[in-house]
């Protein structure tokens, strides 16, 4: 694998307002009560039972001229793949099944915060100061089935994930990303 760096069991630091931003609460306002109480909860849930990871790889030529199309300043291109892992899935479908839709809502939108972080760490890693991914900004989200199958040409990733024929990734709280390779020295 052209592996440039890699993070496993990576627990990000999800600040109160970036929590709240995915919880569609407002970024200033704490939360109180069972808010509280639940962001609380599913904050040492994942701390204890989930697992995930990061990692970037270089851009082979298919990625790189599909890259060069949308970033057209670079000369070379990273692949960035991020992963909560599929732990808060398995929990998140769990607490919905038992009837805690709250619970469900909280484990989901912390995930997608240590999604976010971990593809906003790993581009800074790379010195870059933007990614693109499919599904965004005239990016067709079936085109993660080439990014997937440029990585697979390269060997295993860190951890679990596989795209679905439409395009979407599973786990779900997953991404992939193209972004500029700057690497800091």
């Amino acid at each position: 694998m052209s592996l440039i760096w890699q993070a496993v069991d990576r627990h990000p630091d999800i600040s109160d307002r970036t929590f709240n931003r995915f919880l569609r609460y407002p970024a200033a306002r704490p939360l109180e009560g069972p808010l509280a109480e639940n962001a609380a909860w599913a904050r040492e849930w994942f701390r204890v039972n989930a697992h995930p990871w990061c990692c970037a790889v270089r851009a082979d030529q298919a990625v790189h001229a599909r890259a060069l199309k949308l970033l057209p300043e670079a000369n070379e291109y990273a692949i960035i793949v991020a992963s909560a892992g599929p732990e808060p899935v398995a929990e998140s479908a769990d607490r919905w099944a038992a009837g805690e839709p709250d619970l469900y809502f909280f484990i989901e939108s912390f995930a997608s915060a240590i999604v976010e972080a971990l593809v906003l760490e790993t581009r800074a890693r790379l010195g870059a100061d933007k990614h693109l991914s499919p599904g965004h900004r005239g990016w067709p989200v079936e085109e993660n089935l080439m990014l997937m199958s440029s990585l697979r040409a390269d060997g295993p990733l860190p951890g679990p994930l596989d795209v679905l024929p439409s395009g979407m990734l599973t786990p779900k709280k997953s991404q992939l990303a193209v972004c500029p390779l700057n690497l800091l020295p």
